[in-house]
């Protein structure tokens, strides 16, 4: 490996490395400052006068990568802060190019063009040291063994080339994508989300509001996934796994004394792939999801070992659960929190449950799913304002090709070197005055709604459908968006509307919205910094009802769920 392609390596870690501690390691910065003094002692050229300008730091060099293990996610928007008026600007660390994308609509171009930007090479430079796959799995990874695989060639044989990654995105997609795949997730989840609600009885119980929430979703998430035979059900230590394994993978990915650095995410890990390990020896993946079922033959057709196929699923659950466990959490915190938004929505989410008596006897409370768009407006509304204000996602691609970069709003355009990195953080368009207005850092609730943005100019609108992109987008848009959404969804509107959650006994709601937790590298949504201790009990007069989830006789529109109207800012 090349002295700049280390560099390079070092800076994909640094950019992609997942929640860790805030402690940087020593050895670590020791190890990228070598390297990049190697670098900056070969010939670094000047900036073409076409790229975005260059934002210079104070630290030769390496200045820039400090302020990014210092400051994390919120290193961009600072940076951006001080140069409003750039739409794009660009870093140098070492000899490298890191092109950072502000403009909505340059943003937008740029995910539109999987030609120029891949995403691949950074899911293949994290995979080894974060999820331990060993290197004959890197090698399939890598598109090493696929055929007519050509090193000089395109990597991974192009974005629609035949290798295991290409054919793994196009089984994530097909799987979560509207249809019976997705519809049995769906319903396996809700149908777990409805049993933790009906355990709780007319005296209530008392637990942090995070984490009640964050074991109700693992667990419904992964009994979806794998169904009745989930490790999970039988283990439950694996959820704190899981979670010791999130807090701590970017320890990890530096395999420096794992067992002494991080020995909770290693053991995590550890433990997560010996219970996979024996869920597929016993075949318990017979009765799993359609999406684990597919992936699992795609893997063993690509000649992945079986302790690389265990190793993956903790990739799995990490990517299913991480951003929707807190963006549940600060929604219902949000409405909790204000007395007229919780009446609002408990009116809206009445509207789409019918009551009946089961032939148990039992009373039934059954959420019409398929009534969320067309019933529940605010809702949905305070569902895009929570994720405005908390996801702040760096989407992170390699400029693969020299490319022009051109925004639909103007004649505006840039050229983009290559080899270079491009990164479009959503926590600036996210927090953006000139896009959402003067109340930018407030929780809006009515932000949303189809009548506000209907009032807005049409330029205005146009700025604020390009600037808000939580899932990400080009090829590589989230697959997982509609699962999530419906899941969260389920969850908040059954607990507000069946539940009064108190911090005080005699008092509905939350004293005030936690505050949240500094943002660190490789996260999209923020943690709180404490939980929220508080006691859950039945609602008046929905003090027996047995919870379940269904669809009536409409149809899920999730697209308008998620917000996909990609036409209001194309021209």
């Amino acid at each position: 490996m090349s002295t700049k392609d280390a560099s390079a390596g070092f800076l994909a870690a640094a950019m992609l490395s997942s929640p860790g501690g805030a402690v940087v390691v020593p050895t670590f910065v020791a190890v990228v400052l070598a390297v990049g003094i190697m670098v900056a002692l070969s010939k670094i050229d000047e900036l073409d006068e076409k790229e975005p300008p260059l934002v210079k730091s104070r630290i030769p060099f390496c200045g820039h990568l400090l302020g990014m293990l210092k400051w994390q996610v919120g290193y961009m928007q600072m940076l951006s802060s001080k140069v409003p008026s750039y739409s794009a600007f660009t870093l140098r660390v070492f000899s490298n190019r890191i092109y950072v994308i502000c403009d909505p609509f340059f943003i937008q171009s740029a995910y539109k063009n999987s030609k120029a930007f891949d995403f691949g090479q950074f899911v293949v430079e994290s995979s080894q040291r974060a999820f331990d796959i060993g290197e004959q799995g890197m090698k399939i990874i890598r598109g090493e063994t696929a055929p007519g695989y050509d090193p000089n060639g395109k990597f991974l044989n192009g974005n629609e080339g035949d290798c295991f990654l290409n054919e793994n995105h196009k089984i994530m997609v097909e799987c979560l994508s509207p249809g019976t795949g997705l519809s049995e997730l769906n319903k396996g989840v809700l149908e777990k989300v409805a049993g933790f609600l009906n355990v709780i009885d007319g005296d209530g119980e008392t637990f942090g509001l995070y984490r009640w929430i964050r074991d109700v979703l693992t667990l419904a998430t992964a009994d979806a996934l794998y169904g009745p035979k989930s490790p999970l059900n039988s283990d439950s230590s694996l959820i704190d796994g899981l979670w010791d394994f999130e807090e701590n993978m970017t320890m990890l990915m530096l395999n420096l004394l794992p067992t002494f650095i991080c020995p909770k995410a290693y053991k995590g890990r550890l433990d997560i792939k010996h219970a996979f390990t024996k869920y597929y020896a016993e075949n318990h993946h017979l009765g799993a999801s359609k999406l684990i079922r597919s992936r699992l033959e795609c893997c063993q057709r690509w000649g992945f070992s079986s302790n690389d196929i265990a190793n993956f699923e903790i990739s799995t659950l990490f990517l299913a659960t991480t951003n929707s466990i807190p963006t549940s959490f600060w929604q219902l915190s949000y409405i909790l929190s204000s007395p007229s938004l919780l009446a609002s929505i408990r009116t809206e989410v009445e509207s789409i449950v019918s009551r009946r008596i089961s032939s148990d006897g039992v009373e039934e409370a059954i959420m019409d799913i398929t009534n969320f768009q067309t019933h529940c407006p605010l809702l949905l509304s305070t569902f895009h304002e929570t994720l405005r204000l908390v996801d702040a996602a760096t989407s992170v691609r390699a400029v693969i090709q020299p490319t022009t970069l051109t925004s639909s709003s103007s004649n505006q355009t840039f050229q983009l070197k290559s080899p270079s990195v491009i990164q479009l953080p959503s926590g600036i368009t996210h927090s953006s005055p000139k896009i959402w207005g003067e109340d930018v850092n407030e929780f809006a609730p009515e932000r949303f709604l189809p009548s506000t943005k209907a009032r807005l100019p049409k330029e205005k609108r146009r700025a604020q459908a390009a600037g808000y992109f939580p899932f990400g987008g080009g090829k590589h848009l989230c697959p997982g968006r509609h699962f999530a959404m419906m899941e969260i969804l389920a969850l908040v509107a059954a607990t507000v509307v069946g539940y009064d959650v108190c911090q005080d006994d005699d008092v509905v709601g939350l004293d005030k919205v936690p505050e949240r937790a500094f943002q660190k590298l490789g996260t999209a949504v923020r943690k709180p910094v404490a939980d929220a201790d508080v006691r859950i009990k039945r609602r008046e007069g929905w003090e027996d009802v047995r919870w379940s989830f269904g669809e009536g006789k409409g149809v899920v529109d999730f697209g308008g769920l998620v917000g996909e109207s990609e036409s209001e800012y194309s021209e």
